[in-house]
């Protein structure tokens, strides 16, 4: 199936659209939840980012329900004119959404990097350099006919709109700038975060989190790719191919605040793994206590106790528990019925009057 051979585009945008704010919305859930308060400035830029999408999703879904995504043959007359109005709302709204997420890579980047005055003007300034080319086009979907309302209803007697080739110039511009932010974003913080003085694996982590977001950068280029041809069937069916637009811009936007946020989930996947480690410890004493129960009636010649191997820190758990300079180490920390204890070594010992004794081996007398 072509790309034009679908008919109607307003659907699936619907549900592609709120299927991806869905996941975004989730993992930014997340991530504020598992701070337990004190959010600094990246958060609230990007909880911000997300408010923007539910109203562009809510957008599309209203605009889907007058027709958008049909080609103008399979829609009502009556309601032309006002798919055409939310056609433009929409718009409007919408290239804001792959926009703003760049101040929250920024806000991210700062956090981790604390970057100097030289870094924030160059961040800053591509940054707002990009959102005034946003707001160019933004106004610019009102101001192409005159007057406004001739932009939907054509019934107006005396209007006149803008060739289509000005919105096709500034959306090739606008769209291939924010695909070189992209890239910027995602590749230039890689060789200062691997000299951070953090562990390894975890320099690398947060540089492949960041850098994930080179995807939007592949996903704008498509875009790109298929903006003559989008434009081309925008002359003739101009309620047709915007949802699928709607469709890259919302996607966009979705993975650079899913990559900003990833690096935030550090302390969540920490605490995760010390939970399965402290179940993997829990159940390593409980087999331990009845394999020394086992052995308890046994001894060697030399009325020695077998080693009580059950109460061993395993090779993980023993490394996790020394590992000292990793700051993303959680100790095991154990509590009531399931908590750890040392292991000390006993010797059973007979005095001339017959009496047994055991003491540890660190005890014994000399």
């Amino acid at each position: 199936m072509g790309l034009w051979d679908v008919e109607d585009y307003g659907t699936i945008a619907d549900r592609a659209c709120w299927s991806m704010f869905a996941v975004t919305a989730g993992e930014v859930g997340t991530r504020i939840s598992s701070k337990g308060g004190g959010l600094g400035m990246d958060d609230y830029i990007t909880v911000f980012c997300v408010v923007v999408m539910l109203v562009t999703c809510i957008l599309i879904t209203i605009g889907t329900q007058y027709g958008l995504g049909r080609r103008m043959e399979a829609i009502d007359p009556p309601l032309i004119p006002r798919a055409l109005k939310w056609n433009v709302i929409i718009s409007s709204v919408l290239i804001w959404t792959f926009s703003l997420p760049k101040f929250a890579i920024i806000a991210i980047l700062k956090r981790i990097l604390d970057y100097g005055l030289k870094t924030t003007i160059l961040f800053w300034g591509l940054a707002l350099s990009s959102q005034a080319c946003i707001l160019a086009t933004s106004i610019w979907w009102y101001k192409q006919c005159d007057p406004v309302e001739f932009g939907w209803d054509r019934t107006i007697p005396g209007g006149k709109c803008a060739s289509t080739k000005v919105m096709s110039d500034l959306g090739y511009f606008t769209s291939a700038y924010s695909a070189f932010l992209d890239v910027f974003f995602a590749l230039y913080p890689i060789p200062f975060i691997m000299r951070l003085n953090m562990p390894l694996k975890n320099r690398i982590l947060v540089s492949i989190a960041l850098g994930l977001s080179i995807l939007a950068f592949i996903l704008t280029i498509y875009k790109l790719t298929i903006f003559g041809e989008i434009f081309v069937v925008l002359a003739k069916n101009p309620t047709y191919p915007v949802p699928l637009l709607d469709i890259l811009g919302l996607g966009e936007g979705c993975i650079l605040v899913v990559c900003s946020s990833l690096p935030t989930l550090g302390p969540l996947f920490r605490l995760a793994r010390g939970k399965v480690r402290t179940l993997s410890g829990s159940k390593t004493i409980s087999q331990g206590g009845r394999s020394s129960a086992t052995h308890r009636g046994l001894s060697s010649t030399n009325g020695r106790w077998d080693k009580l191997q059950g109460h061993q820190l395993g090779d993980e758990e023993r490394t996790s528990s020394h590992a000292g300079e990793s700051i993303d180490d959680i100790p095991l920390v154990y509590h009531g019925a399931d908590q750890i204890h040392k292991t000390l070594e006993f010797e059973v010992t007979t005095s001339a009057k017959g009496d047994r004794r055991a003491k540890p081996i660190g005890d014994r007398d000399t």
